[in-house]
């Protein structure tokens, strides 16, 4: 699970790395659906032939197209594209605000109650988010990207609470094809109106390894890890792994991009640690997987 976690959190990583070498957001992001999608297909191809069922209901159809659009296309992109003006280490403690805005909406849309952990959580998640951003606020200035990582996070934990609501198709395989297929569709038709020109890299791209290495690395094998590591491990390990994964990437990439790491950075990573312990804890217990595999789920154990 913690190499699940590590890999998954060093998406901006990768992304910056392929940034500089030219790819744009929607591009990237459009490239991994593709092979995404592939690699699902198969996986869904075999899973017929162990005769899985498959089909959904109107309910799920519902929830599926809702977090489809939240998680599988907004979420992602504006995550992308705030990842263009931010360091990869801030935009991974930015995007730590996920388990608190999922507690929010489990609230108002679950009908689940606040808790000491939760509330005491979400204070050190905002005091984290606070302190990294401190400089900036006291210079009245703040990059566009922060508020993008945050309204990505945003975005995500709603996925999470209508996928929770309103999926109860138990063969969440289906779901992460279906999911992926859709926001391959749409995340295409977006940048065929928009940047019709930018297709052209995906017919040449340049480094092929390191273009793989975000769908690969990042999404798919971390989907298989963390969900089969997931059985078989307490409410509380998984906090304690999803934050010690996290500060490690936030290390990682930090000495792979050069980002030097200010006191305001230590500062935010112990905060974040304790919150997304606290946190994640009774988000398990409420079967509901705190993990940052948003694009293409499943989100529910």
């Amino acid at each position: 699970m913690l190499l699940a976690v590590v890999l998954a959190n060093m998406n901006p990583v990768f992304s910056k790395l392929l940034f500089s070498r030219g790819w744009t957001p929607l591009t990237l992001y459009f490239t991994t659906l593709i092979i995404v999608s592939i690699v699902l297909l198969v996986h869904e191809y075999i899973a017929l032939e162990r005769g899985a069922r498959w089909g959904m209901s109107r309910r799920d159809v519902f929830g599926v197209a809702v977090s489809t659009l939240a998680a599988g296309v907004l979420s992602p992109i504006l995550f992308f594209t705030g990842l263009t003006s931010v360091e990869a280490s801030e935009a991974l403690i930015l995007s730590s605000t996920l388990p608190l805005f999922v507690v929010c909406f489990g609230v108002l849309l679950l009908k689940e109650r606040f808790t000491v952990q939760t509330v005491l959580g979400g204070i050190l998640l905002l005091a984290a988010m606070g302190v990294l951003l401190w400089p900036d606020l006291t210079a009245f200035h703040m990059s566009a990207g922060a508020p993008l990582i945050v309204g990505s996070s945003f975005f995500g934990a709603f996925a999470t609470i209508i996928h929770k609501k309103y999926v109860v198709h138990r063969h969440l395989d289906s779901i992460v094809l279906v999911r992926t297929l859709a926001s391959l569709l749409v995340v295409g038709i977006i940048i065929l109106v928009t940047d019709p020109a930018s297709m052209q890299r995906l017919t040449h791209p340049e480094n092929i390894w390191l273009v793989l290495s975000v769908p690969v690395l990042v999404f798919l094998f971390p989907f298989f890890l963390f969900f089969g590591a997931i059985r078989n491990v307490k409410a509380v390990d998984v906090g304690i792994v999803e934050a010690a994964g996290r500060v490690f990437a936030i290390v990682v990439s930090s000495s792979i991009l050069q980002e030097v790491l200010t006191s305001y950075h230590i500062w935010s990573m112990g905060l974040v640690v304790f919150g997304v312990v606290f946190i994640n804890v009774p988000l398990t217990r409420w079967r509901i997987v705190p993990s940052r595999l948003l694009e293409i789920g499943p989100l529910r154990k």
